[in-house]
């Protein structure tokens, strides 16, 4: 999306209607979708402001720094993401995996702003960005929600009492980067044509009591 189309968002904010807490919201949605476009190098306060419909100064009303713009960025793409994780209401933890599963392939095939493209961005940030530490909290976080969904398929029944729910937590993470990589490195193949799905199968299969696969 080129900068000169202004999101509904951004004229409000150009009329001045906006709270202070919407200005706010608004700001961090601006810097999650330049990210998005531009990187977070590329994401400058000029940039933000320009976006934003505001002066420069007018975005330290509301934050200490651009750190703390992107902070806040990134903060919103790993609330999607677990929200992402605990979107399934199937009750049977083996099915809910496989919803999480597709949730995320096709997030991926779209090249979503939700928080799919905008999340490696952040990881590929240079470390003077100051950025990895909540990169690292905010993968943890997931990974621990993935095992606590393993560890509910146990006492049902559905997965395998033996299997490792840290272990396969892992795997379906990893099985997230595999998407996430082929698809910035334009490698869209890998996610449209199955391969990652096979990989994710495997996972399901590996885990999966005989009596949820008659």
């Amino acid at each position: 999306m080129a900068e000169a189309v202004k999101t509904s968002e951004e004229r409000k904010a150009k009329s001045g209607r906006m709270t202070g807490p919407e200005r706010k919201v608004q700001i961090v949605d601006v810097v999650l979708r330049l990210v998005h476009e531009h990187g977070v190098e590329g994401t400058t306060t000029a940039r933000i402001a320009r976006a934003a419909g505001v002066t420069e100064p007018t975005l330290y009303q509301y934050f200490d720094s651009r750190r703390d713009m992107l902070l806040a960025a990134l903060d919103l793409v790993f609330a999607r993401a677990t929200e992402a994780v605990q979107c399934s209401q199937e009750s049977n933890a083996v099915e809910c995996l496989r919803k999480v599963g597709e949730y995320h392939t096709r997030e991926t095939k779209a090249k979503a702003l939700r928080f799919v493209d905008p999340m490696f961005e952040f990881v590929v940030a240079p470390a003077e960005e100051g950025l990895r530490e909540r990169v690292r909290a905010g993968n943890l976080e997931i990974h621990a929600l993935l095992a606590g969904i393993v560890e509910v398929g146990i006492v049902q029944g559905c997965i395998r009492a033996e299997v490792d729910p840290q272990r396969i937590a892992w795997r379906i993470m990893g099985f997230y980067w595999f998407e996430d990589v082929s698809m910035l490195m334009d490698l869209g193949e890998v996610v449209s044509g199955g391969v990652s799905q096979d990989t994710f199968n495997a996972i399901m299969a590996d885990i999966s009591a005989s009596v949820s696969e008659s």
